[in-house]
C-alpha cells in the first residue's frame, strides 16, 4: 500500500534525524579517543514503498536509476570538485583529474558535527533498475561503462560482480561497492 506524501515526508525526515543522530555520535566517539578524530563516511540509502522510491545521501558514493535504457543520477557529490563543476568553474573532464575530487564537504562523522542529508523521492516504474554505489566504482568506470553493464546484463548480481570486475581491472584504487535492484511493481 503506497504512504500518502504526508507519510513520506515523515520518512525522509525520519531518515535524516536518524543521520544527525549518527554524525553526532561519530563526532562525540572522536573527541574520546584521537585515533578516531576526524572519522567519518559517506552514506546513500534507499527505501522503497509501493512505486515510491526514497533516497538519502551524503558524501559521494551514488544512486542511479536506470529506465527505458537510460541511466540517471539521483545524487549530487558533495565534493569540493562536484560544486566547483555545478558553479561552471570546472567541466567533468577535469574534475575527473582534479587533485582535490576526494574532498568530501558533506559527511557523517568528521571533525565537528553537521551533517545535511539530501532526500530524494520518485516514482518507480516497472522494470526500473537502480544502483547504489562507492566512489570506488564511479572513479575506475565513466557513466557510460556503467550503463553499457546494467543495460547488458540481465542478472543483478551478474551486473554487480561483472562493475566490481572491471572497476578492479582498471585501478581499483579504493573499495568498490555496488548494488542493484530492480523493480517488478508494488
Amino acid at each position: 500500500m503506497p504512504l500518502t506524501a504526508v507519510h513520506a515526508d515523515d520518512v525522509a525526515t525520519d531518515f535524516q534525524e536518524a543521520v544527525e543522530r549518527a554524525d553526532a555520535t561519530i563526532v562525540e566517539a572522536a573527541t574520546k579517543r584521537a585515533e578516531l578524530r576526524g572519522m567519518g563516511t559517506t552514506l546513500t540509502l534507499a527505501y522503497h514503498y509501493g512505486t515510491e522510491l526514497l533516497v538519502i545521501h551524503v558524501g559521494d558514493s551514488r544512486a542511479y536509476l536506470l529506465r527505458d535504457e537510460t541511466l540517471r543520477q539521483l545524487t549530487q557529490d558533495h565534493t569540493i570538485v562536484a560544486e566547483m563543476v555545478r558553479r561552471g568553474e570546472l567541466d567533468t573532464a577535469e574534475a575527473r583529474r582534479h587533485r582535490l575530487r576526494h574532498v568530501i564537504t558533506n559527511v557523517v562523522g568528521g571533525l565537528q558535527p553537521g551533517v545535511h542529508a539530501d532526500a530524494h523521492s520518485l516514482e518507480l516504474r516497472v522494470g526500473d533498475e537502480l544502483l547504489l554505489c562507492s566512489d570506488g566504482l564511479t572513479e575506475m568506470l565513466s557513466h557510460d561503462e556503467i550503463t553499457q553493464v546494467l543495460r547488458g546484463e540481465p542478472q543483478l548480481e551478474a551486473a554487480c560482480t561483472r562493475l566490481i570486475s572491471l572497476a578492479n581491472e582498471c585501478g581499483g584504487r579504493d573499495n568498490i561497492t555496488a548494488i542493484v535492484a530492480r523493480f517488478s511493481g508494488s
